[in-house]
């Protein structure tokens, strides 16, 4: 669901990515060096600007005959640098600068849309990041006490949508999930499971936000009444 567990974990959390905040940071310095911020040396490595009134502020791209050379600093950076667009290219405030470079990079954070409930929410994040009780969650991660994936139930793995829509150990608290969430839009049940799932664990940009909140209450309660995340994760 939602991409890998690093990813799952920035939007998580609402943090850029180490590649982004490198890129950022990259740029960040080459936008001191071509507004003459840093030692002046450092100017003299530039490579000549391009005289275009359609690409304003850019400059010419270093010859580059091996990788090494053309991921260092200077020759990554000016060909980032001319990919920006030429609003981004003529702003004259570095801060006005690395704030526009930061709302290119950071990512919205999964909303738990107003709900103080922290045991809740602990066991609705460790389902959105795909680290909890569930077999298949400690089967990946090398749990020893997991020796393999499959649900108690024998039908098949347990991963998280086999727990949230199909374990017969959860029938009727499933029923009431369902029955909760179809309250909130009768559409819903005509969702696929992967867009089900997503519903279920992180709520949808096309409902309000109350009706977020009741759909990710909805799921709180089903954890919570499942009792399967009640012993310490170990």
């Amino acid at each position: 669901i939602r991409g890998t567990s690093r990813t799952k974990l920035y939007l998580e959390l609402g943090l850029e990515s180490l590649q982004d905040r490198r890129w950022m940071r990259r740029l960040c310095y080459f936008y001191k060096i071509f507004s003459t911020q840093t030692p002046s040396y450092l100017f003299d490595y530039l490579p000549s600007s391009t005289i275009s009134q359609r690409y304003p502020n850019c400059f010419t791209s270093f010859r580059c005959r091996t990788s090494l050379f053309q991921n260092s600093f200077f020759p990554y950076t000016v060909k980032q640098w001319n990919q920006l667009d030429s609003q981004t290219r003529s702003i004259n405030s570095y801060p006005i600068f690395r704030n526009a470079l930061i709302k290119r990079i950071k990512p919205l954070h999964n909303s738990i849309y107003n709900i103080h409930d922290p045991l809740g929410l602990k066991l609705l994040c460790r389902l959105r990041f795909g680290f909890s009780h569930l077999r298949e969650h400690k089967f990946r991660h090398n749990f020893q006490d997991t020796i393999n994936p499959m649900c108690s139930c024998s039908l098949e793995p347990e991963t998280t949508s086999h727990f949230l829509l199909y374990c017969q150990n959860y029938s009727n608290l499933r029923l009431t999930l369902m029955s909760n969430l179809y309250d909130i839009d009768p559409a819903i049940s005509n969702l696929d499971d992967i867009s089900l799932v997503n519903l279920i664990l992180f709520g949808s940009n096309i409902y309000d936000l109350n009706s977020n909140k009741n759909i990710l209450q909805a799921t709180i309660d089903y954890l919570k009444k499942s009792s399967r995340f009640d012993e310490p994760l170990f």
